[in-house]
């Protein structure tokens, strides 16, 4: 069934890892899957954005001085 209030983009992924253990997010909205992944580096995190295919799009690495207020 079609419903008019989703978006029609396609599935962003974001693999979210600490270095021991990972989660995903998903979004439909390229520019804040990016916005979301840039949030996360900042924050300490490796991150890596796929398609829904499973294609590797851009990776992001963590960011640890931002992260120590330096």
């Amino acid at each position: 069934m079609f419903d008019p209030k989703r978006t029609a983009g396609p599935t962003i992924l974001l693999r979210i890892s600490d270095g021991s253990a990972h989660m995903h997010r998903s979004f439909n909205d390229f520019p804040q899957a990016e916005r979301s992944a840039q949030a996360f580096a900042a924050a300490g995190f490796a991150v890596a954005m796929m398609s829904a295919t499973g294609r590797f799009l851009m990776g992001f690495e963590p960011r640890e001085a931002e992260r120590a207020g330096a």
